[in-house]
């Protein structure tokens, strides 16, 4: 039986440490693919990537966390970077520099066969790909979508024009108030949104199954000298989501047993990461 497989669709950075002059290669979908559990499912990054060095980069890195790229693009320009620094394991966003943000043609015949057959297509607000992301869910298959922590892409506009096609959707809110919560998840209800992540930084994430009015709380491992952040919540929803959706496919009738378990595991993946530099390490040196 061939292997169930994920897909993350859009963004591609690279992150720049200029305290460090190392850079990493990053993105919310390249991470997504990068972190998806292996030993349950294949991925796939889908995204047109820069014909630079950059791009190169990240192209070599998805190769060595056995990625296929197969339906990636290269197109000019540059790719997008971040500018941060890392104090004591923490990442401080400095400035960016915004790339083409662009995606290969969804309705090429091979690459829509892929779409159609994926456990889950994922993508996030920095994609740019909230349109396409529309055409992929009225196909009947499911998404996954990461609102990031940015107070743009939570107002009642975008919840209300994104949501409706989104199954599994994760917020961000380390600063938030509990009024906040009650709004997004209200508003997520509304656009029959299934599932809804909240993560903390460093508290307990919130899970809520829409479907059958459930809140879980997922537990936190404590890590005494973290490397570095960077990608810990992309490595948090990506095994969330595929453990989910191993278990489930329909995300029907989930079991407490089924959550609980998957925001444990997503736990211990995300405490991993906190321990490696980058998002996934592949670090090059700044020249």
């Amino acid at each position: 039986m061939p292997k169930k497989y994920v897909v993350g669709l859009g963004d591609n950075v690279v992150d720049y440490y200029q305290n460090q002059n190392i850079k990493y290669p990053g993105g919310n979908a390249v991470n997504f693919a990068v972190f998806a559990p292996k030993e349950l499912v294949k991925a796939y990054y889908v995204g047109s990537v820069a014909d630079d060095q950059d791009g190169d980069l990240i192209l070599a890195s998805l190769k060595k966390h056995q990625v296929d790229t197969t339906f990636c693009n290269r197109i000019d320009g540059k790719t997008e970077k971040t500018i941060v620094n890392l104090v004591d394991g923490d990442r401080q966003f400095v400035s960016s520099v915004k790339g083409p943000r662009k995606l290969p043609e969804l309705t090429e015949q091979k690459l829509a066969k892929l779409l159609t057959s994926a456990l889950v297509v994922y993508s996030a607000c920095h994609a740019n790909a909230e349109k396409e992301l529309g055409q992929i869910h009225r196909h009947g298959i499911t998404t996954a979508f990461d609102f990031s922590e940015m107070a743009k892409y939570h107002t009642n506009e975008y919840l209300g024009r994104v949501a409706k096609n989104v199954d599994i959707a994760q917020f961000s809110l380390a600063e938030a108030q509990a009024t906040e919560v009650t709004r997004i998840l209200h508003l997520c209800k509304e656009q029959k949104t299934k599932l809804v992540l909240f993560t903390n930084g460093a508290k307990p994430s919130l899970l809520f199954d829409c479907q059958n009015n459930r809140k879980y709380i997922g537990n936190v491992i404590p890590i005494s000298h973290p490397v570095d952040t960077m990608g810990a919540g992309d490595t948090f929803f990506a095994n969330l989501v595929t453990y989910l959706l191993t278990e489930n496919s329909c995300l029907r009738n989930l079991s407490e047993q089924t959550c609980q378990r998957a925001l444990n595991k997503a736990a211990i993946a995300a405490a991993k990461t906190i321990k490696q530099p980058g998002s996934f390490g592949c670090g090059a040196r700044i020249h």
